[in-house]
């Protein structure tokens, strides 16, 4: 009974969750050096493989025709791969991560304990939560939907109570 309140408990957290972040009032964050290799959640091999593969095959084709165009070509792309596909890879992941993150609880904790992601609040990225030593429960828990301060701001009673005199 425990392992079912535990699940729906973390179903509505993460609702939550996803509601900030559809609303922009959490940003997520991801390490793409963490997250884009094997045994990642969220890793596409052929995603890295397949450009790059490409790139060098082309390069090799123009060589085997002239060998300074080819390396010309070669150099070539490999400023292409640094500059034009890898950010775009990244991108991907991220957004891959991200929709796979805000697709379920069980999602959300997959890639939670694998790591690479951080969780902030638009209004101050200072307050946040780290995966996977972060606690993203309790950051979830003092978020409050309807609060316009976010999760980490204002969760005290104290700050809502009216200010102690003064002795």
């Amino acid at each position: 009974m425990a392992r079912s309140s535990k699940a729906a408990q973390d179903y509505r957290l993460h609702e939550r969750l996803t509601e900030a972040y559809m609303a922009d009032r959490i940003r997520i964050r991801v390490d793409f050096n963490r997250l884009n290799r094997t045994g990642s959640p969220v890793f596409d091999p052929w995603e890295n493989v397949v450009p790059l593969v490409a790139l060098i095959l082309g390069s090799l084709l123009v060589m085997a025709y002239n060998l300074v165009a080819g390396t010309v070509t070669l150099i070539i792309a490999m400023f292409a791969y640094a500059f034009l596909v890898r950010p775009w890879v990244a991108e991907r992941l991220r957004a891959r991560t991200i929709a796979n993150l805000l697709k379920n609880a069980h999602n959300w904790q997959v890639i939670w304990s694998y790591g690479g992601v951080v969780v902030t609040l638009a209004e101050n990225p200072r307050i946040g939560v780290v995966a996977p030593r972060g606690d993203w429960r309790a950051f979830a828990r003092r978020f409050q939907s309807g609060q316009e301060l976010g999760p980490g701001l204002g969760s005290d009673d104290t700050a809502s109570a009216p200010p102690k005199p003064s002795p």
